[in-house]
């Protein structure tokens, strides 16, 4: 019997173009040009991926080399630092010379005045600004911070390009003796700002004037400088007591009292009007008691009891 072969059955045939049962194949997702990134966004981070990149390979090198010379990363700065230093010498920027001066009287001014000797010793080794160093490694606000440890007054750093350090020190000077706890109170020597000298020889400033009373400190240098035009009062003045924190009463070698001088703000003035006055007729020399500055036009002389010829005078105006 003839072998039978079985019927071989094709599938359908399909038109793929017209075909809507077949699965349409899953479209892939658009990718991102390069082109489409913003170019600060690009540049951003590009720029981050370099520093960081190259943090790591500096961080590595040290490492590598700290540990080729012992572990010593001491040592490794150091060595950095001298490098450095070469570099800005072939720069052109290393410093060259530190300029120790007094503090100009005028803000701004180019010229300074000299100091002792000793004290730009002081503050040329508090400042430890090394020979040749880059003049980017002299950070003016820790050299400041430095010599303010000094027994100095106000300090003043600059970095004078290419090569210079200039250091401007307020020298302090000796102006008064002070005595803020009123009679029986410690006395101790201030300098033109109010400021106290931790330890001072009180015998070698004993011709200083006396100020008594509180904020008088604060108060001297005013004072002293207000009387230092006139030397034939500032040389008798022997004590000043300070009286409600806004006048003076003087009291000056050879009298029994005091002079009652205005506020601050008319001290000035009444100076003159009481220097003219004693140069026409010795007032100070005269017999008599209190003196009365207070008035802006009239200097009153208290006449001393049983006075022969010494006429009472107004009282002056002004108030306390």
């Amino acid at each position: 019997m003839p072998k039978v072969r079985r019927p071989q059955i094709a599938g359908p045939a399909y038109d793929d173009e017209l075909d809507t049962r077949r699965p349409a194949p899953r479209a892939a997702a658009p990718s991102r040009r390069a082109r489409d990134i913003p170019y600060s966004v690009a540049w951003f981070r590009d720029r981050i991926a370099t520093y960081a990149l190259g943090t790591i390979i500096c961080g590595a090198v040290m490492l590598t080399v700290a540990a080729w010379m012992g572990g010593n990363l001491g040592a490794f700065g150091n060595n950095m630092n001298r490098g450095v230093d070469v570099i800005a010498g072939w720069a052109g920027i290393s410093i060259k010379d530190v300029k120790v001066c007094a503090r100009p009287e005028v803000e701004g001014s180019r010229h300074c005045g000299a100091l002792e000797p000793t004290l730009v010793q002081k503050v040329a080794a508090a400042a430890d600004i090394r020979d040749g160093a880059s003049i980017l490694s002299a950070d003016p606000y820790a050299i400041r911070d430095r010599v303010e440890k000094l027994d100095v007054g106000a300090v003043s750093v600059q970095r004078l390009w290419p090569d210079l350090v200039r250091i401007e020190v307020e020298q302090r000077k000796p102006t008064a003796l002070s005595q803020e706890q009123g009679e029986g109170g410690a006395w101790v020597v201030v300098d033109q700002s109010g400021r106290t000298f931790a330890a001072a020889d009180m015998s070698k400033y004993a011709h200083l004037p006396r100020v008594v009373g509180k904020d008088a400190s604060l108060a001297a240098g005013g004072l002293i400088a207000a009387m230092e035009p006139y030397p034939n009062l500032s040389e008798r003045m022997e004590v000043a007591y300070r009286i409600n924190g806004r006048r003076w009463d003087i009291k000056f070698k050879g009298r029994t009292d005091v002079v009652s001088m205005p506020v601050d703000a008319r001290l000035s003035e009444q100076l003159e009007a009481l220097n003219l006055m004693q140069a026409q007729t010795r007032v100070l020399d005269l017999p008599a008691g209190r003196i009365d500055a207070r008035h802006p036009k009239h200097l009153a002389v208290q006449a001393l009891p049983r006075s022969a010829g010494m006429a009472s005078p107004a009282p002056a105006e002004g108030g306390i």
